[in-house]
């Protein structure tokens, strides 16, 4: 039944409200006076856990915006996930920057991001013809509704194996009413 209500809240959506802000992070805190830090699994900074693997904050490539970017793989494969705060019923944009690390192989980067442990989207990017003055940044979103948690674990993680991943800046979240967010129904995942 509270499938079925869902659905039929986001099938009246009407036309898009303004969202509110949750958090917006590109990476610069802490800000850092080298070319990198890297981050082990257990870790934390500027409200990110490493998960997994290792991670690198770079400074010395063009970023997204801001001075600062995350590498999701330092040494290995890496992911670093943050809680947010989040209201039932709540539906919730998030919208990121998406490069790669563009000294290595291999060219194309993968990673996957997930809420609560359900995978909410899947990214590639190829590095062929970029550097680090010109990283080809790439913004994606995608929206996820909150059904009966307090709270969300967003997480992105790095699916290529290597020591140059796909490389991340400008999260933004953003949070609206179910019934007033600007997103159809296909392209809303339900998170409980």
């Amino acid at each position: 039944m509270l499938i079925a209500l869902t659905t039929a809240l986001v099938a009246l959506t009407a036309s898009p409200a303004s969202a509110a802000p949750v958090f917006a992070n590109g990476f610069e805190d802490p800000p850092l006076s080298v070319g990198f830090k890297q981050y082990v699994a257990g870790e934390q900074f500027g409200g990110w856990t490493v998960a997994s693997g290792t991670v690198d904050v770079v400074t010395y490539w063009e970023n997204a915006e801001g001075l600062q970017s995350l590498d999701l793989n330092g040494t290995a494969e890496g992911s670093v996930a943050r809680t947010l705060p989040a209201q039932l019923l709540t539906t919730y944009k998030v919208t990121f920057a998406v490069a790669g690390n563009p000294e290595g192989l291999p060219t194309v980067k993968s990673g996957k991001v997930a809420v609560n442990g359900q995978q909410v989207d899947a990214f590639t990017f190829s590095t062929a013809g970029k550097n680090i003055r010109n990283m080809g940044w790439v913004y994606r979103s995608f929206y996820f509704t909150n059904l009966l948690s307090t709270s969300s674990v967003l997480r992105f993680t790095s699916t290529s194996p290597s020591i140059w991943g796909p490389v991340l800046d400008d999260v933004k979240v953003e949070s609206c009413l179910l019934i007033l967010c600007p997103a159809s129904a296909s392209t809303v995942n339900r998170i409980r």
